[in-house]
């Protein structure tokens, strides 16, 4: 059940990110409060929340796994999806040195998970 927590929290948290840089290109959400002008999108509005359930279920995964695996593995997981997921959605390219880190960091992650 972690492992599936776990997967749900990286999409949670790699989805929050791209929507919310998604949703800054067209703010329609205004907002003055105590003089302070916030403009969002409903984009936004969604990433954010996406962000804070991933937030609310890394503080529960924390406390069931073992935090020198969680950690990195939850680190190098949500930067790939996020370079993955920037390239379908915003359109940005991979270079040749983003993609010989990738593939660091997914060979790191294969040793980090790597058991005797």
């Amino acid at each position: 059940m972690n492992i599936i927590l776990f997967i749900i929290y990286v999409i949670l948290s790699s989805s929050g990110l791209v929507l919310f840089k998604l949703g800054t290109t067209n703010t329609n959400i205004n907002f003055n409060l105590f003089g302070v002008h916030l403009a969002f999108s409903l984009k936004m509005i969604i990433g954010i929340l996406c962000y804070g359930f991933s937030f609310l279920l890394w503080l529960y995964l924390v406390s069931k796994l073992n935090l020198t695996i969680a950690m990195p593995l939850s680190v190098a997981l949500v930067n790939t999806l996020v370079i993955v997921e920037s390239c379908i959605f915003l359109n940005e390219k991979i270079t040749l040195i983003q993609g010989i880190g990738i593939f660091i960091i997914i060979l790191g992650v294969s040793l980090i998970g790597w058991r005797k």
